[in-house]
């Protein structure tokens, strides 16, 4: 099967005769530009990536055909890459025997008027044999200044020198780079007609992993069938759009018969290390075999940069799995009854069991069930399973055990299907399910995660530190750290939130669960701490991960990104876009999901403001405001108040939260800006100014930038005119959030062991606490901290 770059008669052929289905991606353009004087870019992705369209598409866009010379070394026969260009301009040398004659006559020849650098781009590195080849362009690159090396392919060519390409004049992009984002994959089918509502469209991206030629076949199959894009897609899930071929002939080509038969062995699991990997295939070379495989993001990639475990591409390795299933069942059984064991070994029952299942081994899923069955209850469960989940292989109406097995395994959502007996063997998996999609956690942690979804994240906190210290419903360490991460997201601890979910994501990506459930809700948090930094690209990878890792569409997960992806638009000033968003979330049921589960109505509410629709906003509060906290609820109607009447008190309905003691950051900043801007619009530009370096002061130490831009639309006035005067941090540098606790405590006449042991630090760490203040503050004294940091607004007051 010819890969889609040369099915058309070439790689620049083809490039060139599709653009009018193409996207320009200006995103890379700017990558390819060699920024900072790089004179040598390199393009090493997958096949099928779009390498060959990007760079003939990026030439286009800055017109440089006229001085761009572009090389199939594939297709080249001659001794010298430069002797046959597939297209080049007219004073291109082809006479020099080598890189040294040729960089002097290009430094002869190339005219003055070129209008910028010549681009020379090279295709099909994969192909090269000799060590020299890299050897020359580093010659060529550095003998003329005026040129700008493009090397394309699959994998870097081999490399004698003893300093490998990637010295400070050489830029890299990288199969991940390439790949389409979410965004671009929605933007992609609009431009090939499709219309797909957002859920199919984020499901094609999850399908694909923004894969090229994936997404090419895709849309061609929707284009045939634009009434059915779900059954597409699943049709294109289940056979992995019939790859297989040329995952074998054309991937993996340049691998012996052998070492392509054991990635397809592998295939039967959704990632591997080389542990497991010699298990299934008896290789002993596994850990090389791997690391070739995700060179450059060939076939595989890393679950993160440390881990020892891999992915295939998700399409890829579908293909592989049915066609091993297919054409050699029994040997696919042998393969999962391998893997049963293998994971049984390494103390993950619930995958065992999986894999038990798949295998048709009867004995063995009952026996895994039997002394794991609590276990796997308790386990995170996975998103992503096998090409097809396992399913019954005979009867389950005479054999409880088996049925048991089976709904220990899936949760067991459809009883209509079972018979009785099932059922009454299956009272906990029913019990597990019925907890609702948003509570797939252990079961044990289900009061603290009701008080999360409620919004009480001090009743949360303390359940989860009574638990602790009595030991009374042990949590797993993956629980712990997640229900850790979430309440430090919701108090505004956007740093403890973070590396909470860092932990949480190595935790779990060190056995290789990729897609788990505990994944997903790492990727969200981070997400969600990016949105709340103002750092839309990092939540847009972070949000793109999350679709590919759980393509299964876990429903909490799914809503919480969507919820998230409204908040991106919010920033972004895309009203219209954000309420569609969060309307289709409510009108679906789904906002249910969030954690809280009230912060689609408020985001609502904030919308309908921004918009100008305020009887809607007002008839919506009415409905929705008794779900809602109360301090959320009297920040609400005091932006509902300021809209209609921009000279309304709402300093009296505010002030009193400020001694609120357990309200979160994000209401603390956002009532201070809305008491500043009531103070600017009465005339109190001191007072405002006051009120806005105090929320500037308490986000400043965990970043958030979210309540500035979210309420942009109701506060630029007073934003606009105070910002700047706001802002005039300590000569020494900003306080740390420590330090900013014990500057609170130095306003009294307590000693230095008083103030350590109210804040639960030792008194040494108070004394360095207190030596890094008067040095940031330039005093000397206690009295003179504090006058510097009341005038400076360095801690909250009234």
């Amino acid at each position: 099967m010819s890969s889609p770059a040369t099915a058309v008669g070439g790689r620049a052929a083809a490039a060139n005769a599709s653009r009018s289905h193409h996207l320009r991606r200006t995103r890379l353009h700017a990558a390819l530009a060699a920024p900072g004087g790089n004179s040598i870019t390199t393009v090493y992705a997958p096949a099928g990536a779009g390498k060959t369209d990007l760079v003939v598409d990026w030439i286009e866009a800055v017109g440089a055909e006229h001085r761009s010379v572009f090389v199939d070394l594939a297709a080249s026969i001659t001794a010298r890459w430069w002797q046959a260009p597939l297209r080049s301009p007219s004073w291109w040398p082809s006479w020099p025997v080598n890189a040294a004659e040729l960089a002097q006559a290009l430094h002869e020849d190339i005219p003055e008027h070129a209008g910028g650098p010549v681009i020379v781009a090279l295709d099909g590195t994969e192909t090269v044999v000799g060590t020299d080849f890299l050897t020359e362009v580093r010659q060529l690159a550095a003998g003329e200044d005026r040129l700008h090396v493009v090397l394309l392919g699959r994998h870097a060519p081999p490399d004698g020198s003893p300093q490998p390409l990637g010295h400070p004049r050489v830029s890299a992009l990288r199969g991940r780079d390439l790949a389409f984002t979410a965004a671009e994959t929605a933007n992609l089918c609009v431009r090939r007609g499709l219309d797909l509502p957002a859920a199919v469209s984020r499901r094609l991206y999850a399908i694909t992993d923004g894969w090229a030629a994936g997404l090419v076949v895709a849309t061609a199959a929707l284009s045939e069938q634009p009434h059915e894009p779900e059954g597409v897609l699943e049709q294109l899930l289940r056979t992995g759009a019939r790859l297989s071929e040329y995952v074998m002939w054309d991937v993996l080509g340049r691998y012996p018969a052998d070492l392509r038969q054991a990635v397809r062995d592998a295939s039967v699991v959704e990632s591997v290390g080389p542990d497991l990997f010699t298990t299934l295939t008896g290789r002993i070379d596994a850990a090389d075999v791997l690391a070739d495989l995700a060179r450059d993001g060939m076939f595989a990639t890393r679950l993160d940069d440390t881990s020892a475990w891999y992915r295939y591409h998700r399409l890829w390795r579908i293909a592989l799995y049915t066609t091993l299933s297919e054409e050699d069942p029994t040997h696919a059984h042998h393969l999962h009854a391998t893997a049963a064991n293998w994971y049984a070994a390494h103390a993950q029952p619930a995958e065992a069991l999986r894999h038990a299942l798949a295998a048709a081994d009867r004995s063995s899923a009952i026996g895994i069930v039997q002394r794991h069955g609590a276990q796997i209850r308790e386990a995170t469960p996975q998103a992503a399973a096998t090409a097809a989940a396992p399913g019954p292989w005979s009867s389950l109406a005479n054999d409880a055990p088996l049925a048991h097995a089976f709904a220990v395994h899936r949760g067991l959502t459809d009883n209509t299907a079972a018979p009785p007996s099932t059922v009454r063997h299956s009272a906990a998996a029913v019990r597990w399910e019925t907890a609702g999609p948003a509570d797939l956690i252990q079961p044990s942690a289900q009061p603290i995660w009701r008080a999360l979804r409620s919004g009480d994240h001090v009743a949360a906190q303390a359940a989860l530190i009574s638990d602790a210290a009595t030991g009374r419903c042990p949590l797993r360490h993956s629980t712990m750290l997640r229900l850790h991460a979430v309440i430090a997201r919701m108090t505004g601890r956007l740093r403890d939130a973070a590396r909470h979910a860092d932990a949480l994501g190595d935790d779990v990506r060190a056995n290789g669960l990729v897609g788990s459930h505990d994944d997903g809700w790492a990727r969200l948090i981070l997400a969600e701490v990016a949105v709340q930094r103002g750092t839309p690209d990092a939540a847009v990878q972070h949000l793109d991960a999350l679709a590919v890792q759980l393509w299964q569409s876990v429903p909490a997960l799914v809503a919480a990104q969507q919820f998230q992806a409204a908040l991106l638009c919010q920033q972004e000033h895309d009203y219209a876009a954000a309420l569609d968003a969060v309307q289709r979330l409510i009108v679906d049921g789904d906002d249910a999901l969030l954690v809280p589960q009230w912060a689609a109505r408020v985001l609502r509410i904030e919308l309908l403001i921004a918009t100008g629709r305020l009887h809607d906003a007002h008839r919506h509060w009415r409905a929705d405001a008794a779900a809602v906290p109360a301090s959320t609820a009297t920040i609400t109607t005091a932006k509902l108040l300021l809209a209609r009447q921009p000279q309304a008190r709402t300093d009296r309905l505010l002030r009193p939260l400020l001694d609120e003691p357990h309200i979160s950051l994000f209401a603390q900043v956002e009532l201070r800006l809305l008491m500043a801007h009531q103070a600017n619009t009465a005339g109190n530009t001191q007072h405002a100014t006051h009120l806005l370096r105090q929320a500037m002061v308490l986000a400043d130490p965990e970043q958030l930038r979210h309540p500035f831009h979210a309420n942009h639309h109701l506060l630029a006035p007073t934003l606009n005119q105070l910002t700047l005067t706001a802002i005039t941090p300590p000569a020494g540098g900003p306080l740390s959030p420590g330090e900013i606790s014990v500057m609170r405590h130095l306003t009294g006449h307590r000693t230095v062991h008083e103030i350590a042991a109210e804040l639960h630090l030792s008194p040494n760490t108070v004394k360095t606490h207190v030596a890094s203040i008067y040095r940031k503050l330039a005093v000397h004294t206690r009295r003179d901290a504090v006058r510097a940091a009341v005038a400076l607004d360095i801690f909250p007051t009234r």
